[in-house]
């Protein structure tokens, strides 16, 4: 059993929530497979009563080693992958079609989800929407599982005294990039921790990259990462002898998880 992640935004079509019968119209159920660059993006879609689950991934077959690592003998092998062979990296992604959520397994993938989406919605503007705003997010968040920062020479700010205490680690080591992580165990939030919430998300823009991870009220996941302010679910699902998670039991767990906080 791995751990696996998804965040959640909402997802419209010309400010009107997704509807299902006119996905299935548009985008019926089969698999799609999409070349762009040389990077094959495939994608692979099914219906469940009011929810889509798609199970997507892109690569490229070149550039390619001629040879693998073997962990085992600890020698390099001829590498079985051939030349017109792609390696994908996998992500799931569940519409609900209950609520206009759209959930992703890697959030990074949320832009090119929705270019895929876009030809079958001609002449439409399709909007991922924060959940929350930033006096919302900091209203609602109760608990904290973590927060992480980085941040870069060039986003120096007197005006962010941890922004500054970054780069001059930055600078002290050599390094383009420094990295913070604070790991917290069902830590409730004081009006001490808040206000450090609160100077972080005001200062964003002197980070190179900012996620805060917590729960509301009702221990239900929230995250800022990316700009974004999402609602997050995260469970552990089975995975094969490749260490790749099983759809079937991802997407189970998923929206029983859905269902779950709905009820």
């Amino acid at each position: 059993m791995e751990k696996i992640t998804f965040s959640g935004t909402l997802l419209y079509i010309d400010d009107k929530q997704l509807n299902v019968e006119d996905f299935k119209k548009k985008l019926p159920e089969k698999k799609y497979s999409i070349t762009i660059d040389k990077k094959v993006h495939s994608y692979d879609l099914s219906y469940s009563e009011n929810y889509l689950k798609v199970t997507f991934g892109d690569g490229s077959a070149m550039p390619r080693n001629p040879t693998v690592y073997d962990v085992i003998t600890k020698e390099s092998t001829p590498n079985p992958r051939q030349s017109n062979q792609v390696e994908q990296k996998e992500t799931f992604g569940l519409i609900d079609f209950n609520t206009s959520f759209l959930w992703l397994s890697n959030s990074k993938k949320r832009q090119s989800f929705i270019d895929f989406l876009r030809p079958s919605f001609m002449n439409k503007g399709i909007v991922s929407k924060d959940i929350y705003d930033e006096e919302k997010f900091i209203q609602t968040i109760k608990k904290l599982d973590s927060i992480k920062i980085s941040a870069e020479p060039e986003l120096f700010s007197q005006s962010q005294t941890l922004a500054e205490c970054l780069s001059a680690e930055i600078s002290g080591y050599e390094a383009t990039v420094a990295s913070l992580q604070f790991q917290y165990t069902k830590k409730n939030i004081g009006k001490n921790l808040l206000e450090k919430i609160k100077s972080i998300l005001r200062g964003r823009n002197c980070f190179r990259g900012v996620t805060i991870s917590g729960r509301d009220e009702n221990n239900l996941g929230m995250l800022f990462n990316a700009n974004v302010f999402s609602r997050k679910i995260e469970f552990k699902a089975p995975v094969d002898e490749n260490e790749m998670f099983l759809a079937d039991d991802v997407f189970c767990k998923l929206i029983t998880k859905i269902e779950d906080e709905r009820n």
